[in-house]
């Protein structure tokens, strides 16, 4: 199958139930059970977990390790994950990139400009980047409480 249509079929499978059992598994970095998907969920029984895991793992997305738990085998980017990327197992919001960025933007000009004898205009920049920050950072978190468990 072409990589679009493929592509297309995942995020048509993709959604509700699955989508947040998928972002599960992607957001834990780790296998899990199904009793422990459906509690960390909520859904109604251990069975509707399962029959969304077979979907998934038919797909391609999920494999079962030899304890028979369930892990993500190819991470693709529908619904709430579009906003993240992997980092080795773990997943990370993009917009934390850009927090980190201004974060440490602030404490150079801080550091480098302290002297300057332009303190309205250190005040100013710092001001802006402290926001900046503060603004990414909190866009991260929001987005980071998107994932479902």
């Amino acid at each position: 199958m072409p990589g679009g249509a493929e592509a297309l079929m995942e995020e048509a499978e993709l959604h509700d139930k699955a989508l947040r059992i998928y972002a599960l598994l992607a957001a834990a970095g780790r296998p899990m059970s199904v009793r422990e998907i459906q509690r960390q969920l909520g859904l109604s029984s251990p069975s509707l977990a399962h029959y969304h895991l077979r979907k998934l793992e038919r797909l391609g997305l999920l494999a079962k390790d030899e304890r028979g738990q369930y892990y993500v085998r190819r991470l693709v980017k529908v619904g709430v994950l579009e906003a993240f990327f992997a980092l080795g197992r773990r997943l990370v919001p993009k917009c934390l990139f850009y927090a980190v960025f201004f974060s440490v933007l602030l404490v150079f000009c801080a550091l480098a400009f302290w002297n300057t004898t332009e303190p309205g205009l250190l005040f100013l920049a710092l001001v802006s980047l402290a926001l900046a920050a503060l603004s990414w950072a909190h866009e991260a978190w929001r987005v980071w409480r998107r994932l479902p468990g």
